[in-house]
């Protein structure tokens, strides 16, 4: 067994792996380790990882192409795992049937769908930390007796729950009925300032609140600030935490671990960006970028490591979008208010991003709309459900939702077909039987 340089084939500058280090090794990875095992493997998948390696197996001889492993960590179970790299395009080779690192291929993967069953989502627990100390941990092969579909899901990234928290604490996601002759006063720099305010109320690590790192333009992350407050405040940081910091950025591109900024610069991050998913191309900017930063690597320093992407409504409304049909209805709602002012109506409207507590259980619909009449001061409160897609499983699943709502308040569905024109105003005004 050897350690290899990433992106070879596994021939060339090899570092041999001592005979100890790899029975131990091999003994953890099939579960018959003790802990001293495990140190040892830890050390030695560490090592790999910081210096850009990966590991190549011996089981087919030292002539032919090696079958690798490269060392990876998986952020969400804070948890080092060795992935298998093979590929017949790319000349990588499986293990010998005989390896303990040997494992069939995968049956075809299946991409679960989101729409099959309501998704619930809660706040997210604890501190706002997105980054942690290095772990000590080691993936195990996984049990014979496990079913092995690898079934792709949709879990939500802890950065993007947590920015969804600062947005629901800085109440950008909630729009005021306009007061007759009352400008609309939000900006995009009110609206970072809204948030920068409930900054101040989350803590990064105990006694440190997260204002105090947390960065809305690019300009401190370029010139170095952010790692200069960084390495000074690690000297006092709480112990058992990680020292980070948070870009809050407004972006018109997201590409790989690209973001592209207003200004036409960019940022890179160390792993691919995360974002709503597949249709994240079709709805397009803006986003609002939640980006932390911390230190994974020693040798390379504090880095940009991970980034969660949201698009939003639109530049002067960091209202959390999923869809462009949504866009499109929040964007209506928002001219509709100076259209119904005129008739002496407010509109005013949030949007949920985590469940609320109902007398039928918990519940997320898409908008909860608050209008009032400004002559009689007559309220009425009510869920808006915009209608997308057109298969059995997404309909179903609306359809559902909708009547589970109208047990408790008035419910106004709009289709995205039908967010032209006028339509979006005259089912607000229909479905709520506003003369």
């Amino acid at each position: 067994m050897w350690l290899v340089p990433r992106d070879t084939r596994g021939l060339t500058l090899r570092s041999p792996v001592p005979d100890v280090v790899r029975e131990a090794l091999v003994r953890w990875y099939t579960g018959e380790g003790e802990d001293s095992d495990h140190r040892a493997s830890v050390i030695m998948v560490v090592k790999a990882r910081d210096h850009h390696q990966w590991i190549a197996c011996d089981c087919l001889g030292e002539g032919t192409d090696p079958p690798l492993l490269s060392p990876a960590y998986l952020s969400e179970a804070e948890t080092y795992y060795l992935r298998r790299l093979t590929s017949i395009r790319q000349r990588r080779p499986e293990h010998d049937v005989d390896c303990p690192f040997f494992r069939e291929q995968a049956p075809p993967r299946i991409r679960e769908k989101a729409t099959t069953t309501p998704r619930t989502i809660h706040e997210p627990d604890g501190l706002f930390s997105a980054h942690r100390l290095a772990p000590e941990k080691l993936a195990q092969l996984p049990d014979d007796s496990e079913p092995d579909d690898r079934t792709r899901g949709v879990a939500i990234p802890r950065l993007a729950r947590l920015l969804w928290q600062l947005m629901e604490m800085a109440q950008v996601n909630v729009v005021e009925p306009l007061e007759v002759g009352e400008p609309r006063t939000t900006s995009m720099a009110s609206e970072f300032a809204a948030m920068r305010a409930a900054a101040e109320r989350v803590q990064i690590a105990p006694g440190i609140p997260l204002a105090r790192h947390l960065y809305t333009h690019i300009d401190p992350y370029e010139r170095g600030i952010v790692f200069a407050k960084l390495r000074e405040a690690a000297k006092k940081w709480p112990t058992e935490h990680a020292p980070q910091a948070f870009l809050l950025l407004y972006a018109i591109d997201v590409s790989g671990s690209t973001i592209t900024l207003a200004e036409g610069r960019e940022l890179i991050v160390k792993n691919r960006i995360r974002h709503i998913g597949v249709h994240q191309r079709h709805i397009g900017p803006p986003y609002l970028v939640l980006a932390v930063v911390g230190e994974h690597n020693p040798r390379e320093g504090y880095a940009c490591l991970r980034a969660y992407a949201q698009p939003i409504a639109r530049p002067a409304n960091f209202v959390a979008i999923h869809n462009l049909a949504e866009r499109k209805t929040i964007v209506g709602l928002l001219d509709l208010q100076y259209r119904l002012r005129r008739r002496g109506i407010g509109v005013g409207f949030k949007r949920l991003l985590f469940d609320i507590a109902t007398l039928i259980g918990e519940m997320r619909p898409d908008l909860l709309l608050d209008l009032r009449d400004f002559t009689t001061g007559e309220v009425i409160e009510a869920a808006l459900e915009v209608v997308t897609g057109d298969d059995a499983d997404t309909l179903g699943l609306k359809l559902r939702q909708v009547e589970k709502l109208r047990e408790i308040a008035p419910v106004v569905t709009i289709h995205a077909e039908d967010l032209e024109g006028d339509r979006l105003e005259a089912a607000v005004l229909d479905q709520l039987h506003i003369g």
